[in-house]
């Protein structure tokens, strides 16, 4: 998985509380009931936004694959995508555990948490294949 530098502030704290359980937050506005991606800064009305448990489910909408050239020369591949969690919001992330030639729109995955530095961040790996 790409090591990804992660800095907790007023904004992540919550979500990053979350991920250290093991639980992937999205943002629940209380006036519409709309839910909301992990990104938004929940912190501008804390009486109006909350964090709650999403499914930690999704397919991939979009992917990309990320080439690092190791200190050996060799080169190593990594897919990322958006995945667009079964609740509605987009989440861009790592996705481990996939053929980096495959073709992964429509991939059903599901979240898992790896340690980085200090905090524990999530990405997603595959359930099963599906077609859209």
């Amino acid at each position: 998985m790409l090591g990804i530098p992660v800095r907790r502030d007023a904004a992540t704290a919550a979500f990053l509380d979350g991920t250290a359980r093991e639980q992937f937050l999205l943002v629940r506005d209380t006036q519409t009931g709309a839910l909301l991606a992990p990104q938004f800064d929940a912190t501008i009305d804390p009486d109006r936004y909350q964090h709650v448990p999403a499914a930690g489910t999704g397919t991939v909408v979009s992917w990309s694959v990320v080439h690092r050239r190791q200190a050996d020369g060799t080169t190593s591949r990594h897919p990322v995508g958006i995945v667009e969690l079964d609740e509605g919001p987009w989440w861009w992330t790592a996705l481990d555990g996939v053929d980096p030639d495959a073709d992964l729109l429509g991939l059903r995955v599901q979240v898992a948490f790896a340690e980085a530095g200090d905090e524990t961040i999530p990405y997603f790996t595959a359930i099963e294949r599906t077609t859209l």
